[in-house]
């Protein structure tokens, strides 16, 4: 559950599907929101779709990364958990040649009757005025630089999230992140290539692992 896309939730308009695509040789339904996008907008989402990987190879640095955030989150304070997160990011953002995008992490998730928001990307800012250090002569701004945002606690018990949830939150706020700054997409869906990619991030970062080896 996130705010990753300026447009329609893919996931959250999924119901009454029409139609299908078949330019990879597999059919695939698209979901009915399709339909009522603009044609810019229908370009965007397929070639989302046909996107099922990145030109990426996980450096060592990134994997160690990966291993000692898994490692660490269960004991792990909002702000440790946060310089792993950014530090994996960071390493990321290397690999594909972008620039890093910052993260957050809070504690504990917000929630309401559609469920527990897990991470969210704000691709322009939080919009949020700013207001300068103390003793700066500078004048307040608005908040418009990337932003990522993960929660490391559950709404109800306050339990920490499974590392690997953690961390497929992460890959999935940068797929978003991604897709601007990499792919240069107008928007971002969630489409049946983003959620590949998501996967491919995972795999790479934990190349050992059988639920990896097993996310498609």
């Amino acid at each position: 559950m996130d705010a990753g896309s300026k447009g329609t939730d893919a996931r959250a308009n999924g119901r009454g599907r029409t139609g299908v695509r078949a330019s990879d040789g597999n059919a695939r339904p698209l979901p009915a929101f399709y339909y009522r996008l603009s044609a810019r907008a229908q370009r965007c989402y397929l070639k989302s779709d046909a996107l099922d990987r990145y030109a990426l190879v996980a450096s060592p640095a990134a994997i160690a990364i990966a291993s000692r955030l898994a490692a660490v989150l269960p004991t792990a304070a909002p702000s440790l958990a946060q310089r792993g997160a950014q530090a994996l990011g960071n390493e990321l953002c290397r690999l594909l040649g972008v620039a890093p995008v910052r993260i957050e992490v809070r504690g504990v998730r917000p929630h309401n009757a559609r469920g527990e928001l897990h991470g969210i990307f704000y691709p322009q800012g939080t919009g949020r005025i700013q207001a300068p250090a103390p003793g700066s002569p500078a004048a307040p701004r608005r908040d418009r630089e990337p932003l990522i945002v993960l929660w490391m606690r559950t709404a109800q018990r306050h339990d920490v999230v499974k590392p690997r949830t953690f961390i497929r939150t992460l890959m999935h706020e940068l797929g978003h992140y991604f897709d601007y700054a990499h792919f240069r997409l107008d928007d971002s869906f969630h489409t049946g290539g983003f959620f590949k990619r998501e996967s491919f991030l995972i795999r790479a970062l934990f190349p050992d692992s059988a639920d990896a080896r097993n996310q498609e």
